[in-house]
């Protein structure tokens, strides 16, 4: 089967498209790894999980219920995880509890 693949028309000039390449080099160059944020992996592990129920539709709470004690376990405020479900924080408290 061949897919036929079109190019969506951009409202950009040249220009602009060449100067926001030049503004991603610039971040590109100046990146320091060193001073990039390290999350524990239980916050990792949940925000994959959150982002496949948000692609697939299907939200596995019992999954995402032990992802939370994970990350509670590992040290993730509450705050953090309700950050990480796209919730709040009294939000997530009612639905896994506040320990």
């Amino acid at each position: 089967m061949n897919a036929v693949v079109t190019a969506a028309t951009q409202a950009h000039s040249v220009e602009e498209t060449l100067a926001q390449g030049d503004e991603l080099a610039d971040m590109c160059e100046a990146f320091d790894p060193t001073e990039a944020p390290v999350y524990p992996a239980a916050e990792y592990w949940l925000s994959c999980a959150v982002q496949r129920a948000a692609v697939t539709g299907r939200r596995d709470q019992d999954r995402i219920g032990a992802l939370v004690a994970d990350a509670r376990a590992a040290g993730s405020t509450l705050e953090r995880i309700a950050e990480l479900l796209g919730t709040t924080a009294e939000a997530a408290a009612a639905e896994y509890g506040s320990a």
